[in-house]
């Protein structure tokens, strides 16, 4: 009699492992997973650091656990994953898979659960798809037997690949890495940025540049703030990924909102920023400090974190100094990219976080916030002589832009064929009207309660990333002085005159934003922002790209000779 043969599930996986451990099997795999890579990439002149990355990480498991097909299979597994979340990243930040977001994001829990609960229809996907690579791996582990190949063939194996990736390392060798971050090369930015580690560990980044300077001249101290004149309220609005309804010229934008976002004046007023479609502590960072990102490279991201405790000279310290209570109010948790303490470590008296305004998710219609910061403010004058110095920061107008909320716009709605395009002007016509409600509450009490706000879109969103890109052949997310980084500010004054000469210049650099409220206040400045102002002018409103570079390079020394900026 026959013996029966085993479960057919049973069998099919004999067949299918059978199949795997061969090498036409391994080569075929190594086929399209370099075609996937590619499409990621879309740079054939990286594929070949790509493909040595892939082979060397696959090098490295074989080493260790003497399974060649495992070893195989998993580099591919995991070199397709890494470039499938890049993906993720970039189409919603504008910057690559990195390391640090290891070591930084993969280890903050407020953080994660943004992403988590935000972006849940994107990262669940990617999320399911490592869990079944895991369990497809450990049992593909189990199966693998090991070869009898001497460890020292395998070392030398491991040793030859690994020597060979330097020679296909795709940027010049003096060619700074964070413009490949934002270029979109998905297949090769998470590679390339473990560089970022060897630089971090061997202190190649900014502080080894200015310590290779002459040392300058530290600043003076500075004098006691002038107390004979009233000083007025000041509040800052972040306004969450907006920029001017008036500059997108497609599908009648611009008709419908000729006069969106205008200063008191009437007048419009362009900004520069660092990042794109994401970030916005990148761009907070550097209207408090009045430093450029740019200036830290790769670690621009994560200065938040870095540089928490070494900045010790900012807005908010020229305000406090001053005789202002300063505050932030922010829709995130207190240790959402570690901004919260970054900002208390420069400066910031109270932080208002998603838990202390009551905040039940994380993008609240914009008027919750602006209420929230309303009751701020009649407790601080309730119970606090101070003036004030407030920043808002706002979050309806955030990606994701799948679901409808925002309320549809009265009349004709916008149609353009690309629903997250309409839904993301609905959300900021609909924060605008938020932020004009807030807006009017200072104008009615100018009388007694004298006030400036300052309003600022912290970066573009990928909502209007191709109907920009359409419109202006120059728009690209590597080139930092391209439409791309442009968004808007403006400046109302309720009870005060404003000179607004310090904004005037073609486009501002978010650095020097900060320091131009001061100018336009009247306010005193320490010795450093004094020189902060007067770079402004020597620069024409630009910043890290300075028609005179020696002369910021000068002026960040004397930071650093002053104490003011700790780098090392």
């Amino acid at each position: 009699m026959a013996h029966a043969e085993g479960p057919p599930t049973v069998a099919t996986i004999k067949t299918m492992l059978r199949i795997l451990f061969t090498p036409a099997a391994a080569v075929m795999a190594a086929v399209l997973c370099a075609l996937f890579l590619y499409m990621a990439e879309r740079a054939i002149a990286h594929m070949p650091f790509v493909l040595m990355s892939t082979l060397g990480l696959s090098a490295l498991l074989f080493l260790f656990c003497r399974r060649l097909y495992f070893s195989i299979y998993t580099a591919l597994g995991v070199s397709v994953l890494l470039t499938a979340a890049s993906v993720v990243k970039y189409r919603n930040k504008g910057f690559d898979l990195h390391i640090y977001d290891v070591v930084f994001t993969g280890t903050d829990a407020s953080a994660f659960s943004f992403l988590l609960s935000e972006f849940t229809v994107l990262i669940v996907p990617v999320a399911l798809a490592l869990l079944c690579s895991l369990l497809c791996l450990g049992f593909m582990f189990s199966k693998d037997k090991k070869t009898g190949l001497a460890v020292k063939w395998r070392l030398g194996l491991a040793a030859a690949v690994l020597s060979l990736i330097p020679a296909t390392y795709p940027l010049q060798a003096e060619e700074p890495r964070y413009f490949h971050y934002l270029s979109g090369f998905n297949a090769s930015s998470f590679f390339v940025s473990l560089l970022d580690l060897k630089d971090a560990a061997l202190g190649e980044d900014a502080a080894s540049r200015f310590a290779n300077r002459p040392p300058e001249e530290p600043f003076p101290a500075a004098d006691a703030c002038s107390s004979d004149i009233s000083k007025p309220d000041i509040f800052i609005v972040l306004s969450e990924s907006q920029i001017e309804l008036g500059s997108i010229d497609r599908h009648g934008i611009s008709q419908r909102f000729p006069s969106s976002q205008r200063s008191g004046d009437g007048k419009r007023r362009g900004l520069r920023v660092e990042t794109f479609g994401g970030g916005t502590w990148i761009s907070n960072f550097s209207l408090m400090t009045g430093l450029s990102s740019l200036e830290f490279g790769w670690q621009a991201p994560y200065l938040t974190t870095i540089l928490e405790n070494r900045v010790h000279r900012s807005l908010a310290t020229e305000l406090a100094g001053c005789g202002y209570r300063t505050a932030a109010l922010m829709p995130m948790q207190h240790s959402f990219v570690n901004e919260g303490p970054f900002l208390e470590s420069i400066g910031f008296e109270d932080i208002l976080d998603y838990d202390q305004i009551g905040a039940s998710q994380y993008a609240h219609e914009d008027r919750f916030y602006f209420e929230a910061a309303r009751a701020f403010i009649e407790e601080h004058r309730a119970n606090d002589g101070r003036p004030l110095f407030l920043q808002v920061q706002t979050m309806f107008a955030h990606s994701p832009y799948s679901d409808n909320m925002a309320t549809p716009l009265s009349g004709e709605g916008i149609n353009s064929g690309d629903p997250e395009l309409d839904e993301y002007v609905q959300r900021v016509v609909q924060s605008q009207a938020d932020f004009g409600w807030f807006l009017a509450q200072s104008k009615a009490e100018k009388a007694t309660h004298p006030s400036i706000v300052l309003e600022f879109g912290d970066h573009q969103s990928f909502a209007t990333k191709q109907i920009l890109s359409d419109a202006d052949p120059g728009f690209a997310m590597n080139d930092l002085r391209s439409r791309a980084y442009e968004t808007y500010f403006t400046v109302h004054g309720f009870g005060v005159d404003l000179d607004m000469k310090p904004f005037d210049t073609a486009e501002l650099d978010i650095g020097f934003l900060g320091v131009s409220l001061l100018d336009a206040a009247g306010l005193d400045k320490s010795p450093m922002f004094a020189d902060l102002s007067a770079l402004r002018e020597r620069c024409g409103g630009q910043l890290y790209f300075c028609p005179d570079r020696e002369a910021v390079d000068t002026h960040i020394g004397r930071r650093i000779a002053s104490g003011d900026l700790v780098l090392q």
